[in-house]
C-alpha cells in the first residue's frame, strides 16, 4: 500500500494522534463504501474465487479468503489506515489502539514516527481481527486517559454497547481538557447521528467510509 498524508480527508496533524479502531464483531460485516470501494471489492470477491479455483485445495481457499476478507469494515479500515500511518513524518507522536468488549494497546505510551514505529504498528493493525462486543465507551475512556494525547481518530460502525446517548453524556463529563475526537463511520448500516454529534461536540471531524 502506497503512503498518504490524510486519512479519509482527515489531514495528518501536529497533534499527538491515538488512532482507535472498532474491531467487535459487526465490524466483519461489508463495508459499502465508496463507488470506488465497491468496485475494489467486487474485483477482491472475484479475484478470490478465481485464486481459490485455479490453485485449489486447502491452500487456495486460505489464499481466496485472504483476498475477499477486505470487503469487510475492518478491511476497509485496513486499506485506509495503513497507508495513513505509513504516511506519518518522522517525529511524530501516535498511537494504536483497538476494541471491543475490551482494549487492546499496541504500545502502552505514545510512540516517536519512524521506520521501525510505523511498521511495527501496521503489522498489529494487519493483524487485527473482528469479534466480540462493541465496548465503544471504554474504548473511549482508555483513549482520553492515554498521557500527552490530544487528539483521537474513532474508526467504527458506531452501534455502542448500551445505547450512543450513554456514550455522548459520559464523554461530554469526561473530556475536560478538550481533547479532538475525530469520527470515520464504516458500513450501510453505520450510526452516522450518534458518530457525527461526537466529533462536533469534541471539535472534530465526522466522516463517513461512503466518500
Amino acid at each position: 500500500m502506497k503512503k498518504s498524508n490524510e486519512f479519509f480527508g482527515i489531514e495528518t496533524s501536529t497533534h499527538n494522534t491515538l488512532y482507535l479502531i472498532d474491531i467487535s464483531g459487526s465490524m466483519e460485516g461489508i463495508d459499502e463504501g465508496s463507488i470506488k470501494d465497491q468496485v475494489m471489492r467486487q474485483v477482491g470477491n472475484e479475484a478470490g474465487n478465481q485464486v481459490s479455483n485455479v490453485i485449489g485445495g486447502k491452500i487456495g481457499s486460505i489464499l481466496g479468503k485472504q483476498v475477499t476478507k477486505q470487503a469487510t469494515k475492518l478491511g476497509a479500515v485496513k486499506r485506509k489506515l495503513i497507508p495513513a500511518i505509513k504516511g506519518l513524518p518522522d517525529g511524530k507522536k501516535f498511537a494504536v489502539f483497538a476494541y471491543e468488549n475490551q482494549v487492546t494497546k499496541q504500545s502502552t505510551e505514545f510512540r516517536v514516527s519512524s521506520n521501525m514505529s510505523r511498521t511495527s504498528a501496521n503489522i498489529f493493525v494487519e493483524n487485527l481481527k473482528a469479534s466480540g462486543g462493541t465496548n465503544t465507551l471504554g474504548g473511549l475512556l482508555e483513549a482520553l486517559s492515554f498521557n500527552q494525547v490530544q487528539e483521537i481518530v474513532l474508526m467504527s460502525d458506531g452501534l455502542p454497547n448500551g445505547g450512543p446517548e450513554a456514550v455522548l453524556e459520559e464523554i461530554r463529563k469526561v473530556n475536560t481538557n478538550n481533547i479532538i475526537i475525530h469520527t470515520i463511520a464504516f458500513g450501510e448500516d453505520a450510526d452516522h447521528n450518534f458518530m457525527r454529534t461526537l466529533a462536533q461536540e469534541n471539535n472534530g471531524v465526522f466522516v463517513t467510509s461512503k466518500m
